[in-house]
């Protein structure tokens, strides 16, 4: 999602956002693979704090992405 595709796409969203984002998707690993006990609480403290400033972030790139994708079948409706 952080690389464009010429002529397909633009990136949907920035190398930075990518990084915020790569802890959360991790973390999605070990909820889905590992049982509760091995949870590391002050990761998951850090996370959950930073859920806002991560949202706020990406936000504004998913909406950008979807007023393209919006354009896109605007001019091929056309």
């Amino acid at each position: 999602m952080a690389v464009e595709i010429p002529r397909v796409r633009p990136a949907v969203i920035s190398s930075g956002s990518y990084e915020l984002l790569d802890e959360y998707r991790g973390f999605r690993h070990v909820v889905r693979n590992v049982y509760t006990f091995h949870f590391d609480p002050a990761r998951i403290k850090r996370l959950v704090e930073q859920a806002p400033v991560v949202f706020n972030r990406v936000r504004p790139e998913l909406v950008a992405f979807a007023d393209f994708l919006r354009e896109q079948a605007e001019t091929q409706g056309e």
